[in-house]
């Protein structure tokens, strides 16, 4: 079965309407106002899922020859592992560690892009880190006990998503041989109505402030350039990418 969550303006043209009918098998949730955000969305479908292991994909992601589900299958199957996550083709690995501590003199969170913990013998091209990419497989009840996604957050859902499941000591996996097409608009194919609300700052501070208010922490940093020290502890090298401050 499919679900789909839709939080959009619903005024689609009839032909919509009767396209998706034709699916028995897709089951298309249309939100009671329009822009109640995707947190909340994917909570709503997490709740209609009736099996073990659910696949989260959003709604400009394509399937190619490598979106290798029977893998994620089995690595849930035989694993204590309860998310496993791939790539967008074309891309860089989208994949890293999340880390608490002491950088810039602040208390801060710090997200260290590519860096995974340890790989996965029997399981090649896989690595366990802390966070992937929102093309991934997962194990249902885990994920419910954690509450899902921050209702709070209409975007920027991703980052408190997986220190969620972090703290919640559950173990994310990430393949590089798995991956979908990532069919993003470009920036001029946007509406404006679109833009606005995906870039509205008001709603990014949002995180930030749960982040601070959950842990005490003083800022979020994206570190691309670091190296590994004292026993697996990271030390960011050139900080490129401050995602904001609290």
């Amino acid at each position: 079965r499919i679900i789909a969550y839709d939080d959009g303006p619903n005024d689609y043209p009839q032909q919509v309407w009767d396209d998706i009918r034709q699916y028995p098998f897709l089951q298309y949730i249309v939100g009671e106002d329009d822009d109640m955000g995707i947190s909340l969305g994917r909570n709503l479908a997490l709740k209609m899922v009736k099996t073990k292991y659910f696949l989260l994909v959003d709604d400009d992601h394509v399937f190619n020859d490598k979106s290798n589900i029977d893998k994620m299958i089995e690595i849930l199957d035989t694993s204590d592992a309860t998310i496993i996550g791939g790539k967008f083709e074309g891309f860089m690995k989208f994949a890293g560690a999340l880390k608490f501590g002491e950088y810039h003199g602040r208390h801060e969170f710090a997200v260290f892009s590519g860096h995974c913990e340890r790989e996965l013998p029997q399981f090649p091209n896989c690595e366990q880190c802390d966070s992937t990419s929102n093309i991934f497989l997962a194990k249902t009840q885990p994920i419910v006990e954690i509450g899902g996604w921050s209702e709070e957050l209409k975007i920027a859902e991703h980052a408190d998503f997986f220190v969620k499941v972090k703290a919640a000591g559950l173990k994310v996996v990430y393949c590089d041989d798995i991956e979908v097409i990532n069919q993003q608009e470009s920036p001029e194919e946007r509406s404006k109505s679109y833009q606005k609300l995906r870039y509205d700052m008001g709603r990014k501070n949002r995180m930030f402030r749960l982040m601070n208010s959950r842990f005490n922490v003083n800022g979020l940093f994206w570190c691309s350039n670091y190296k590994v020290v004292n026993d697996n502890e990271l030390q960011c090298l050139e900080t490129k990418h401050k995602i904001g401050y609290c």
